[in-house]
């Protein structure tokens, strides 16, 4: 025997982020909103602090390499760059 469901949960978009749910309902395939917001929202995962903390600091790191490998590559192309644009000498 199913459950009724006679809370209701209620919150607000603007058009945009409304239009933006209906496509995503028709995506996964759900036979109205609320049975594709139910879905979602109740598959959330927990949100763990410590994991979340161990991602945040897995990001920061990959990041500063990302930034310290950009910062390699633009001084190399500001001296290729250089090289390039000397004049070669006169006979």
């Amino acid at each position: 025997m199913r459950k009724v469901r006679g809370r209701l949960v209620n919150f607000r978009v603007t058009n945009d982020e409304f239009e933006q749910l209906k496509i995503a309902c028709d995506r996964q395939g759900a036979r109205c909103f609320s049975a594709f917001a139910r879905q979602i929202m109740l598959s959330a995962p927990d949100a763990n602090p410590g994991d979340l903390d161990r991602k945040l600091a897995v990001f920061d790191r990959r990041l500063s390499t990302l930034e310290f490998s950009l910062s390699r590559l633009f001084n190399a192309l500001a001296v290729s760059s250089v090289e390039v644009n000397v004049p070669l000498p006169q006979k």
